[in-house]
This record gives structure tokens, C-alpha cells and sequence, in this order.
């Protein structure tokens, strides 16, 4: 048949991309134009499915699609480095950040695509040989720049003298995928000591944080421009009376859809428009104090609220006000855990190669 391009270029564009993948090998032409970074960008707004990354006690990895948790987990074919001790650092556009570490403790940070299987080993950045007297702490984030096209890692590291007082500093480091290189950012003007070592949680083009102001010891949600590289603040929603959020051993940043969100204890609030402190809106989580939150890992899927406890799921229907079901998705594969989310896509690793 005589299929005008435009047409077959609209149904591709429809397509999943585990299907994209294996379509490369269709014939040259579709091979050029499923790898076009164009075509890869497009793609990523239509139909792919936002799947939970869950690790066993083998420390196999496997996928599970959100909107199909009733189905058994699939294993990644992945050929990670040092696959014995799998830490989730983050998610953007497909694209998965963890730390990765073998019973010899040699270990690294990698970047890899679980559609495609595709990653890339990061270069160690050399702060950690800074002073080996001392214990470092870093946290982590992952995110896109989209002003410069660039995926980037960034890390907050400080040297615990005493774990009394604050560290004097925060040293920050940014690594490119597009140049493969580490390089040093401004510290911190902000106390990230208490921040529980949690990733840091990308939205519309911010890396975000809980972390302290100096001066005063307030807490903050703390945002990191991946453009123009620098701090600022974001406002917190109006908590009833003065809530200490750094003393709620629950209180996390989330992300629901694309909004930045602040699952604490029973409830989820949600910053509508990025930016506005009026803008916050609140979710009460009904029922939630029943059930054992082992793991404190929230997820959103179609207007429902996913949250794991050990190897349960259980979903939150928001519009209904209620727990509607419980999965187990461990039933299949023995110790099976929730990781963290991320969403199917072409996008590779490898900066400039197509998967």
C-alpha cells in the first residue's frame, strides 16, 4: 500500500516505545527516523507508559507499568556494572539515575534507559578523595536542561565533623552527559545536613531539596535552576500553625503529573502553578493511618495515588476519597521492592548515539 509518510509518521508517533525499538529494524529509512532527536521529543508527550522500576533479592531489576500492576513484573534484560546493590538517585524523560555497587564495594553512579537497556558509566568526579579522615554525605538529583540541551547529575556533598553542628560547607558538583565531565558549582547557601539523604525531585526544570536556611535554621524547599546553575526558594504551602517539616520523619517532595508535590503524614499538597504559594492545594490521604507505610514511597498514576508498603501497593482512588485495592507484587517474584518510577522512551544515555 501507498501510505503517504506523514500518515505512517502519525501512527508512529502513537506507537510504545519498546515497539519504536524494535521497528529500527524495519529498514533504513525508519531507522533514521526513529533515532531523530526530533521525533525522540515528540514521542515522549504521547502514549508511554509510566512504570515502577522494582529490584528482587537477587538483585534482578524489573518493570512494572503503572496502570497494570495486576500483570507480573517483566525482568529488565540490563548489563549493569556491579549489580549486586541497586539505589534508585532519579528519573527524567526515560532516562534512570542509581548508584550501583557490587559485596567488594567497588561501586559507581550510571545512567541507563530500561526501555532500551542502554547506560553509561559515570567518570568518578574526585571529591570523595578530598579528605578520607572524615565521613561524606552527598545527596543526589537528576534532570534535564533545557535551555542548553543537557542532561545533568548534581551532588551535594559536606564533611560531617560533628554531627551537633552544621558542616561549613556544601560542595556542589555537576556533571554533563553531553561533555562526559565533572565540573565544580557554587556551594550551597543552604544546610542539606538534615535532608535524610533523599534524592533531589526534577520539575519544570528544577532540581528540589528540603533542606535548612543557615541563619535562622528554618526549613526550605531549595531549588536548583539546571539552566543558569544556581539556588533560590520555593514557598512552602500555609501548614497549620508552625509545622516543623525537617521533624516529620514522613515529610518528603514528590512528584504528581508535573506538579511539585509534599506528601506529609496523612496528606499530599500539590503546587498547581510553579512558583505560587497560593497555588498549593491539599489531598487528605482517608484511611492512611492503618496502614504499616514501611517504605514511605508515593506515586501517581490516572488520578490515583500509588503507595508501597513493603511488597504491597496500595491505591489511593483521590476522586473517590479512598483506598480502592490492594496489589501484591511480590506473588510472583520472591522479595520483590519498589525502587522508584520512570517513564518509557527512546532517549539515549549516550549523548549524540542513537540506541
Amino acid at each position: 500500500m501507498d501510505i503517504p509518510p506523514e500518515i505512517i509518521t502519525n501512527i508512529l508517533y502513537r506507537l510504545l516505545a519498546k515497539s519504536l525499538g524494535r521497528f529500527r529494524c524495519v529498514s533504513k529509512s525508519w531507522q533514521a527516523q526513529l533515532s531523530e532527536p526530533q521525533f525522540i521529543k515528540y514521542h515522549q508527550n504521547t502514549v508511554n507508559r509510566n512504570p515502577l522500576i522494582c529490584a528482587s533479592f537477587c538483585s534482578s531489576l524489573y518493570s512494572l507499568p503503572c496502570n497494570q500492576l495486576e500483570e507480573n513484573p517483566k525482568k529488565l534484560s540490563s548489563e549493569l556494572p556491579r549489580p549486586d546493590i541497586f539505589v534508585f538517585l532519579g528519573s527524567c524523560n526515560g532516562l534512570v539515575l542509581s548508584f550501583v555497587e557490587d559485596f567488594v564495594n567497588a561501586h559507581s553512579l550510571v545512567v541507563f534507559n530500561p526501555t532500551t537497556t542502554k547506560f553509561v558509566e559515570l567518570p568518578e568526579s574526585g571529591y570523595e578523595m578530598v579528605n578520607k579522615l572524615l565521613e561524606i554525605d552527598t545527596m543526589y538529583g537528576f534532570g534535564y536542561d533545557v535551555l542548553n540541551d543537557y542532561y545533568k547529575v548534581v551532588t551535594i556533598s559536606y564533611f560531617h565533623y560533628n554531627y551537633m553542628h552544621p558542616p561549613d560547607n556544601m560542595f556542589v558538583h555537576i556533571y554533563s552527559l553531553r561533555n562526559n565531565t565533572w565540573k565544580c558549582g557554587i556551594d550551597s547557601p543552604y544546610d542539606h545536613s538534615h535532608g535524610r539523604s533523599l534524592h533531589g525531585v526534577f520539575v519544570d526544570g528544577f532540581l528540589h531539596w528540603i533542606a535548612n536556611k543557615v541563619s535562622n535554621r528554618v526549613p526550605v524547599i531549595v531549588a536548583f535552576n539546571l539552566a543558569d546553575e544556581t539556588f533560590s526558594e520555593v514557598p512552602l504551602p500555609n501548614l497549620d500553625g508552625h509545622v516543623d517539616i525537617m521533624s516529620k520523619s514522613s515529610c518528603k517532595l514528590v512528584v504528581y503529573g508535573e506538579e511539585l508535590g509534599l506528601f506529609m503524614e496523612d496528606r499530599v499538597w500539590l503546587m498547581n502553578e510553579y512558583g505560587v504559594r497560593e497555588s498549593w492545594s491539599e489531598i487528605l490521604i482517608h484511611g492512611l493511618h492503618e496502614i504499616p507505610m514501611i517504605e514511605r514511597k508515593i506515586f501517581c498514576e490516572d488520578r490515583k495515588l500509588l503507595l508501597v508498603s513493603s511488597g504491597l501497593i496500595w491505591i489511593y482512588d483521590v476522586e473517590e476519597g479512598s483506598f480502592c485495592r490492594t496489589i501484591n507484587i511480590s506473588r510472583n517474584v520472591t522479595g520483590l521492592t519498589v525502587k522508584g518510577g520512570y517513564v518509557e522512551s527512546l532517549v539515549s544515555p549516550k549523548f549524540g548515539e542513537t540506541n
